[in-house]
């Protein structure tokens, strides 16, 4: 999803106008409208306002860009590369991530898989919606960002 897209949609849940965005942050909404549709892209310090002024982290409102096989690959490299201690391994006819629990940096990764799973599981239960869920990714961290 582009970085606009996730700016719209994260304005939305947040239950804003794009005039009120843009006041926010000083913008007007025009400025948050070319954002949204893509035709601008907001600077690294005009995307900090704006993920405050939604409460949450600028990562949530960039697009990754993970569209290839080889994209996703590099993303699994640097998470090997710095100490996360993941590995591929066959699990019947699937692969999965195996983590090596000695790695430096396998709590941090342990820990962000059981949040994530907890949230999954409330969501797959009913006692969590898919909108409660989207307010979760994109807020989680927000408050140690500060």
């Amino acid at each position: 999803m582009s970085t606009g897209k996730r700016i719209e949609h994260a304005r939305k849940a947040k239950g804003l106008t794009q005039a009120q965005l843009g006041g926010a942050i000083g913008k007007t909404k025009s400025a948050i409208g070319n954002y949204e549709q893509g035709t601008r892209e907001p600077n690294a310090e005009t995307l900090h306002a704006i993920a405050e002024a939604l409460g949450v982290t600028p990562m949530s409102l960039v697009d990754h860009g993970l569209d290839t096989v080889q994209d996703v690959l590099e993303v699994l490299f640097q998470m090997e590369e710095a100490g996360f201690g993941i590995e591929p391994v066959s699990v019947g006819s699937a692969v999965a991530i195996a983590i090596d629990p000695s790695a430096p940096h396998a709590p941090k990764l342990e820990m962000a898989l059981e949040k994530w799973a907890e949230q999954r599981e409330a969501v797959k239960k009913g006692e969590l919606s898919e909108y409660e869920y989207a307010l979760w990714r994109g807020s989680y961290g927000a408050e140690s960002d500060k």
